[in-house]
């Protein structure tokens, strides 16, 4: 029980550094503007079959980049997705997203290491500081636009085909 503590006491300190002024709002749509050309993902059906939808995605890979996420933004494009690559943090930490500082209401799909959907969590809301963890770590997190995952029907199972996973 101690463990799971301080597991979720290092989650809320890696959370709280992502710091809440208007200076680190600024630093976090500035490093947006900074990050590389946007890259093509799918995500297909889990039999393999139809590509349900496809995004346009950045990839938060370094420790500012997944701190600050999509902080701070009013707005992204309807097919555009922030992939948060997790495999940066220890292994043993707690992988805990949450919305402060964030203006736009998100669905976050949990991805495993070939890239398969094992949770997804709807409609999160704006400034909330609620942390969202999944069941189990994962490789990756996808934030896109509330509604989204029921808008192209994204179940548990569906896959996200990226370069991160290495299943294009």
């Amino acid at each position: 029980m101690f463990k799971f503590y301080r597991i979720l006491a290092l989650a809320a300190m890696v959370l709280m550094s992502a710091c809440s002024d208007e200076e680190n709002n600024q630093a976090a749509n500035k490093a947006s503007l900074e990050w590389p050309a946007v890259s093509e993902a799918a995500v297909v059906a889990r039999d393999g079959g139809e590509t349900k939808n496809t995004f346009q995605i950045n990839v938060a890979d370094t420790q500012e980049k997944i701190y600050h996420g999509l902080m701070g933004r009013t707005s992204i494009d309807e097919n555009y997705g922030l992939l948060f690559d997790v495999n940066i943090a220890p292994k043993d930490a707690q992988i805990a997203f949450w919305m402060k500082d964030t203006l736009i209401p998100l669905d976050m799909l949990f991805l495993d290491e070939n890239g398969v959907v094992f949770y997804i969590y709807k409609n999160a809301q704006p400034n909330d500081i609620t942390p969202i963890v999944a069941p189990k770590r994962p490789r990756a997190v996808l934030e896109i636009n509330a509604g989204q995952a029921d808008k192209y029907n994204i179940e548990l199972g569906d896959m996200l085909k990226a370069d991160l996973f290495g299943n294009i």
